[in-house]
């Protein structure tokens, strides 16, 4: 179900990969509109049937179920800000639902208290799990994957709301979102932007206390389990549970915008003109207006037009591809697994690339850098298409390595597999499914 009126967006007849398997996993075949037709635009609503018609999954709890909410708060012990708790809009003081613990010799004042949150989420408090994509795998590799397919950083929060409450207030997001439904049903009221595409700088609180004004809704509509949602960033919304209590992911699309490219490439603006290396005129210099004489202005604005003029469409797509490869942050590794493969490495052993992990080769001399974002490890010249086989392939073993014509043979593949593992830079695949 798409809402809103279409909008044509600009380059839409342009040839598009299609939608990646996490946005696949949240909107079914409607994931491939999302680029053209509601990227910073206009919201997109698919419902868990019509997903599930379609031979997609209608429950997201492989993501988070309310049983997981509950390991949550109660065995893992989440710590503050992990979670909260906020009720009429107002977060509640952490003193009335923490408690203290010891942990070796240091005190903890910040662990959940499990029967004064049950109590206050029975008063009408709404519990708040923030940044669950660093501390539960199925959302963290959710998320790793949903940045993989758009390009832009992702997070996540859950919200747990009570019968017949109201988390917040009408607010904008200055991100976009994707919600989904896990439990309980919700009504949420939608209306369009009071600022289109806000920034960071530009939060809600700064539109007043009605930013609605009294304009009819785009959208009134409740989510089921399994329902997913889209918003585009600065589009006004609020929610409320009906008879039933409310379980939903927030996943927060922290997308990279032109000003964020703009910003990159002004950094190293001052390396070929002297211009813009010079320092400002001390106060009071002859001819200053404001302490600026205007031949300064005059000089800084042209050579900021010579810098804008020698900017190529090239360099903004090596800036634009910097971002991208940026958003998928390196996932974990698992200290002892890792051992363990580096030490008892075989011929067979299958290993693929770690997600989030940025490289590239370059010529050292006689040698072959591998260039990681903190250090360089240096491989003799004649493995480099050793290495640019071992990096593009989604997975490989040392086996596969000899026999991919790149002259090594299975002594020298092991060599090379082995080191990587150790540089952490590929990954056992070891009880992963093919």
């Amino acid at each position: 179900m798409t809402l809103a009126p279409s909008r044509p967006a600009a380059g839409a007849d342009a040839p598009a990969r299609g939608a990646g398997p996490a946005l696949r996993r949240c909107f079914g075949e409607a994931a491939e509109r999302i680029a053209g037709e509601h990227w910073n635009t206009r919201p997109l609503l698919v419902r868990a049937a019509d997903r599930a018609a379609e031979g997609g999954r209608a429950s997201v709890h492989d993501l988070l179920s309310p049983a997981d909410v509950d390991e949550l708060l109660g065995p893992r012990a989440l710590r503050t800000p992990f979670f909260s708790l906020v009720q009429d809009g107002t977060p509640l003081p952490r003193s009335s639902y923490t408690r203290r613990a010891v942990a070796g010799n240091q005190q903890l004042a910040d662990l959940p208290d499990t029967d004064r949150v049950a109590a206050a989420h029975a008063g009408g408090a709404t519990i708040v799990l923030q940044a669950l994509h660093r501390t539960w795998p199925a959302l963290q590799t959710f998320c790793s994957q949903l940045a993989a397919d758009l390009g832009h950083q992702c997070q996540v929060n859950v919200y747990v709301t009570p019968p017949g409450a109201q988390g917040f207030k009408p607010h904008h997001d200055t991100h976009d979102v994707i919600v989904l439904q896990v439990d309980g049903r919700k009504h949420w009221t939608i209306h369009p932007p009071a600022v289109e595409l806000p920034l960071k700088s530009q939060p809600s609180t700064q539109l007043g206390p009605d930013p609605v004004g009294g304009r009819p809704p785009a959208i009134d509509t409740v989510l089921e389990p399994g329902d997913a949602l889209y918003l585009p960033r600065g589009w006004l919304h609020s929610a409320r549970t009906t008879e039933d209590r409310s379980i939903h992911l927030t996943v927060g699309l922290l997308a990279t915008t032109w000003a964020d490219v703009l910003t990159d490439a002004v950094a190293s603006a001052g390396v070929a003109d002297v211009a813009l290396r010079r320092a400002l005129p001390l106060p009071g210099a002859p001819g200053a207006a404001d302490g600026v004489p205007d031949e300064e202005v005059a000089g800084f604005r042209a050579a900021a037009q010579r810098w804008l003029d020698a900017l190529d469409d090239d360099a903004v797509r090596r800036l634009v591809a910097r971002r991208r490869s940026g958003a998928v942050p390196a996932e974990p590794v698992g200290v002892l697994a890792q051992d363990e493969a580096a030490r008892t490495l075989a011929e067979g052993t299958a290993l693929r690339p770690r997600r989030g992990v940025r490289s590239s080769l370059v010529p050292a001399g006689e040698g072959v850098d591998l260039v990681l974002d903190d250090r360089r490890v240096t491989f003799p010249g004649w493995l480099r298409p050793a290495l640019e086989h071992v990096l593009a392939a989604p997975r490989t073993s040392a086996a596969d390595l000899a026999a991919a014509g790149v002259s090594v043979d299975v002594p020298d593949a092991l060599v090379v597999l082995r080191r990587l593992l150790r540089e952490r830079v590929l990954l056992p695949t070891a009880g992963e499914p093919r």
